[in-house]
């Protein structure tokens, strides 16, 4: 099924988007100068991540999004997702082609809140209502289940994915799953090891979330989305984590402080190839800026409600934000990383 856009004119705009998205560097990620490098070093704040003048500017998709999921750019195709989880039947899977028109991929897709590259020419995505974590090709054909189940019981509700260049799988359970009853005993984060088997790494997050590994996978990062901090912890050899920290307080705008309302609302994270953490919240500051440090660069504003982020382009230095009202771009001074290759 297509979606074809209201006019020609519009049809037009979105291929001139799509296209000036893709053009961007080739297929390869253009490796940065070390002019380049020690330019973006002098520079501070947010002017050291965002490309001078640049602002959101969303994509024009001729879609109600009732929320735009994870975006997945890979070799010149955006893959998408829309989440409703009333009825969870209207949530589909979705891709925005070259020419510009919005394919549908999957409909009643679980409610899949994530699509990432698994490194091996497929997806993997987050049925959050479908209690499974699967792999899926281009065409939206599902070719295995990844992880269905812990400890002999089903996972609830599998939110976000990150994948390491060994070839395995982080990803969390938020338990986020509209009423449904519960069949693990609390949130988690697991890793399902490169050989097969899940374990459960982390247990003591209200709401985790949006995950990411910085550059050189020692550090995984976690957004708890009832708390006020983006997490960090430290990566072992066999995939599990330890020294759990406080890595960054994320902002939170002074009206809802003065209310009590301390919850930062972070949801989608991604690290830049420098390892600076992008991560999208829903409480005002749209997609906040942590460098490598933990110190806060800044926030790109978006008059909607952020919920994901991802890198994309032929250069990876077009930064996808997924929002409440649908997509927006932004360029940036860095690029992020391809996917591993296992």
């Amino acid at each position: 099924m297509r979606f074809v856009m209201k006019n020609a004119i519009l049809t037009c705009v979105i291929l001139a988007v799509s296209l000036a998205v893709i053009s961007c560097g080739g297929d390869q990620p253009a490796e940065m100068s070390g002019t380049a490098k020690q330019q973006v070093a002098a520079l501070s704040g947010l002017d050291a991540v965002i490309e001078a003048g640049a602002s959101l500017e969303k994509l024009p998709i001729d879609y109600a999004f009732d929320t735009a999921g994870s975006p997945c750019w890979v070799d010149g195709t955006l893959f998408l997702t829309n989440n409703n989880f009333d009825p969870a039947e209207a949530s589909k899977t979705m891709k925005l082609t070259a020419d510009g028109v919005l394919h549908e991929l999957r409909a009643d897709n679980g409610v899949t809140t994530t699509i990432q590259e698994s490194g091996k020419g497929t997806l993997y995505c987050c049925e959050m209502l479908g209690h499974r974590v699967v792999e899926m090709d281009y065409d939206g054909n599902i070719l295995r289940v990844i992880a269905g189940d812990y400890d002999g019981r089903r996972i609830d509700g599998p939110n976000d994915i990150c994948v390491d260049k060994k070839g395995g799988i982080y990803f969390t359970d938020s338990q986020f799953i509209a009423g449904q009853e519960k069949m693990q005993d609390k949130p988690a984060v697991y890793y399902v090891k490169p050989t097969g088997g899940i374990i459960r790494i982390i247990d003591d997050i209200a709401f985790p979330n949006g995950l990411w590994l910085s550059p050189d996978e020692t550090v995984l990062y976690v957004a708890n989305t009832y708390g006020r901090y983006l997490l960090a912890y430290d990566v072992n050899g066999d995939g599990t984590v330890t020294n759990g920290r406080d890595f960054a307080e994320l902002k939170i705008p002074q009206e809802l402080i003065d209310k009590g309302e301390l919850q930062c609302g972070a949801d989608g994270v991604v690290v830049d190839s420098a390892g600076n953490i992008y991560v999208a919240t829903t409480k005002g500051f749209g997609i906040q800026v942590i460098d490598k440090d933990g110190n806060h660069l800044g926030n790109i504003l978006c008059d909607a409600v952020t919920n994901n982020v991802n890198f994309g382009g032929g250069d990876l230095r077009t930064l996808f934000v997924s929002a409440k009202d649908g997509i927006y771009t932004i360029r940036t001074r860095i690029p992020g990383e391809k996917a591993p290759r296992s």
